[in-house]
């Protein structure tokens, strides 16, 4: 008797059963997340408009994506100082995690820079 051997058995194969008609037609849900159509504290579509796109509002609200660079010369000054000085006051930007690349939106840049114009520290 051989006892460092596992006996093995193959799992029982189960029959591959059909979808009930009424579901046929249909294909599996897509993988990922859903967001419902509606939540509270979101205002409901006006009637006879088409409803905007999350990438339209996205691109009206945030203007176009800008490397450090790009946001140094919109500011006017050296990429080094908008990394060492004003993104440690609040300057508005996304960092990439796996790269580490920063990424800046033109509207919320324009945005920050008319409120510190201001006097005031408010940052959007």
């Amino acid at each position: 008797m051989d006892i460092g051997r596992a006996s093995y058995s193959p799992k029982a194969r189960l029959p591959k059963t059909r979808k009930p008609k009424r579901l046929q037609g249909f294909s599996p849900p897509p993988l990922g997340q859903r967001w419902p159509g509606h939540w509270p504290g979101q205002p409901g579509p006006v009637l006879g408009q088409p409803a905007p796109s999350s990438k339209a509002w996205a691109a009206s609200q945030l203007g176009p994506p800008l490397t450090i660079s790009e946001v140094a010369v919109l500011i006017g000054c050296s990429p080094w100082t908008v990394r060492q000085t004003l993104i440690p006051r609040g300057l508005p930007h996304f960092r990439f995690r796996a790269s580490g690349r920063l990424t800046f939106y033109q509207g919320q840049v324009v945005r920050w820079i008319e409120s510190q114009q201001q006097g005031g520290n408010k940052t959007k």
